[in-house]
């Protein structure tokens, strides 16, 4: 480890540390994580009968799950698979979960998503709706769904049982280069590569690394050490310390090098510079949208149930996917109102009403400020009257507390709510 890395890559040579430079780094980190590691549920190991059980499984030695042909169920047979070091589904749970969101928020929202989708099987046969329900408050909903579409496809492609090749995995809706190495190394510790955020910082500064793995060049070469560094010792212990490593001590701020068990072989704290790697990456700006958000509500003329007209955003449209209020992008109410009547002209008439509320709300990079607007539409009998376009549909009034699954349709429904009546009854 005496040449920084960051070197060889620029200047285009193939140098690299080798497995056996980073056996005794590897060894040492792997010991400090034993001792040190926090204790999160889904790092429990999984029972050796249950492991003995899929080794026999796949072997013949019992009937293979689900709906498999039999030349999927020979290929199986003719590639052992290998023993669970822990439950590959509550790693691929977990490893989604933690994807933006910190840890001590994941944890309570795994527990509780382990009582209601203990195994793979459970959550194939769900439904979306209590799958997003579920995942609520976690964010960015298009995991939600792909969780759901890989829990199928696994129990129709893969017979119940979790692949665990690389390839196979990557083959799975949702699961990166990322995720298919978490599981491979840490459900199955396969000497599987991983890199995050905390990989990153960790080898930028064991390496003086100046460079972020954002060119290809960069990529390959933090990946390449990811690589030399789950061969070195015990996978699914090393890949997992590295993360521990940088979520406590090798922070972005102040790193605690006095309690770190690399410092010996670490050139930024050779060198003093730690807080100089990684180097920064820019922030991008946040986008304020302002406007307006429409709760129309009406008597359903055939149920009598009072409903509220809500929007699906489609790919490409901000919260694509979510059940929301339908927002307006524009300047004034008298915008607003040429606005809705040319998104909905099937609509019956009635008066578009202001509440003295505004929603605030951020996602990712947008900044959301919304009044909210109130109409109440009379019910006419006639269908064609409430033919809506592709998106829109009503909802019972009774029923948004469970729909609504995104944060700022839940804030928009409790704005409309805050002087204390039901809105639309």
């Amino acid at each position: 480890m005496s040449r920084p890395y960051s070197r060889a890559v620029e200047t285009g040579k193939q140098e690299r540390p080798t497995v056996g430079s980073v056996e005794e780094s590897a060894r040492a980190l792997a010991q400090w994580f034993a001792a040190n590691q926090r204790d999160l549920p889904w790092r429990a190991a999984v029972p050796l009968a249950f492991a003995e059980s899929e080794v026999a499984e796949v072997s013949g030695a019992y009937p293979v799950i689900g709906d498999m042909d039999q030349k999927a169920t020979a290929a199986r047979l003719d590639d052992p698979r290998p023993p669970s070091r822990r439950d590959p589904y509550r790693t691929w749970i977990s490893e989604i979960m933690l994807q933006q969101t910190q840890v001590s928020t994941v944890i309570s929202y795994f527990e509780r998503w382990m009582r209601r989708f203990p195994d793979v099987g459970a959550l194939a046969a769900a439904e979306e709706q209590d799958v997003l329900e579920a995942w609520a408050g976690l964010g960015y909903y298009s995991r939600a769904r792909n969780v759901l579409a890989t829990a199928r496809m696994v129990m129709a492609e893969h017979g119940g049982l979790f692949p665990w090749r690389r390839e196979q995995l990557l083959g799975l809706k949702g699961v990166g280069e990322y995720t298919a190495g978490a599981i491979a190394s840490l459900a199955f510790n396969l000497p599987e590569p991983i890199l995050d955020g905390n990989l990153v910082r960790v080898f930028s500064r064991l390496y003086a690394l100046d460079f972020l793995p954002d060119s290809k060049a960069g990529k390959a070469g933090y990946w390449d050490l990811a690589s030399t560094w789950a061969q070195a010792h015990d996978p699914a212990l090393v890949n997992e310390a590295l993360m521990e490593l940088g979520a406590l001590i090798c922070v972005p701020r102040g790193p605690d090098c006095s309690l770190c068990p690399l410092t010996a072989h670490c050139s930024a704290y050779r060198s003093g510079s730690q807080e100089r790697f990684p180097p920064t990456r820019s922030r991008k700006e946040s986008e304020g949208i302002a406007g307006f958000t429409v709760a129309a509500f009406r008597t359903n003329p055939y149920s009598g149930v009072a409903e509220t007209l809500l929007y699906t955003p489609r790919k490409g449209e901000r919260l694509a996917g979510l059940l929301t209020f339908p927002i307006f992008v524009v300047a004034d109410l008298a915008a607003l109102k040429t606005a809705w009547r040319q998104s909905l002209p099937g609509l019956p008439e009635g008066p578009l009403r202001t509440r003295a509320i505004t929603v605030a709300h951020s996602i990712t990079h947008h900044r959301y400020s919304l009044r909210i607007a109130e109409v109440h539409l009379e019910a006419t009998g006639r269908k064609d009257a409430h033919a809506l376009p592709d998106g829109y549909a009503w909802a019972p009034v009774a029923e948004l507390d469970r729909l609504l699954v995104s944060s700022l349709p839940k804030k928009i429904w409790t704005g409309l709510r805050s002087d204390g009546r039901q809105p639309g009854i």
